[in-house]
């Protein structure tokens, strides 16, 4: 069952601040109007391969643009974490409001390479799945590349999710070589608050 809840008041204990691995704070927030030209940057550094695996060509600003300023928190929550005015993470999480789907939400997570390594991805992954139980979610699916995503795949099994399934020779890198896709989901326990 779904909670039923003011995304407001799901977002209120926003910013937060954790801590990566090598001590560095970085502030956690939800995506905002004039986040644009921060966004595009964060991915302008993202490798080409990175690029390629991603569902938009976000090297188009005005495809960024378009995103931010159609932000509908009924299908969409994006969380982004920023360092000295930098975003260095974003974090989506994907859903329906109607239908056979609405009970599961979809998780992607880019994260600038400065910043790999140091357990950005894994705060930003927990967030999501604590959002998620908020709202009523009862699974998190994640999509990932089984030979580039290696050591992520590794680290999200630790974090409960489980791979249901491997897509053989699902993808095409740019180059044209083939790539098997892993379905990882996460069962999640339904957490409501009386307001």
């Amino acid at each position: 069952m779904r909670c039923q809840r003011d995304f407001s008041e799901l977002l209120k204990d926003y910013p937060k601040e954790v801590i990566l691995k090598d001590g560095t704070g970085v502030t956690l927030r939800p995506l905002k109007d004039g986040d644009e030209n921060v966004l595009f940057e964060m991915f302008r550094r993202l490798s080409v391969d990175d690029l390629w695996f991603l569902n938009h060509d976000v090297s188009d600003m005005g495809l960024i643009a378009d995103w931010i300023n159609n932000l509908d928190p009924n299908r969409v929550i994006s969380i982004v974490a920023l360092l000295e005015g930098r975003i260095v993470g974003n974090a989506v999480i994907m859903m329906k409001r109607y239908g056979a789907k609405s009970h599961i939400g979809k998780v992607r997570i880019s994260v600038d390479p400065g910043f790999r390594d140091r357990r950005l991805g894994t705060w930003m992954l927990l967030d999501l799945v604590n959002l998620s139980m908020a709202m009523g979610l009862q699974m998190l699916v994640m999509r990932l590349v089984q030979d580039r995503d290696a050591s992520l795949i590794k680290g999200v099994r630790k974090l409960g999710f489980v791979e249901d399934a491997v897509l053989k020779d699902y993808l095409m890198g740019g180059e044209g070589q083939a790539h098997n896709l892993v379905i990882m989901t996460k069962r999640l326990t339904v957490v409501c608050y009386d307001s």
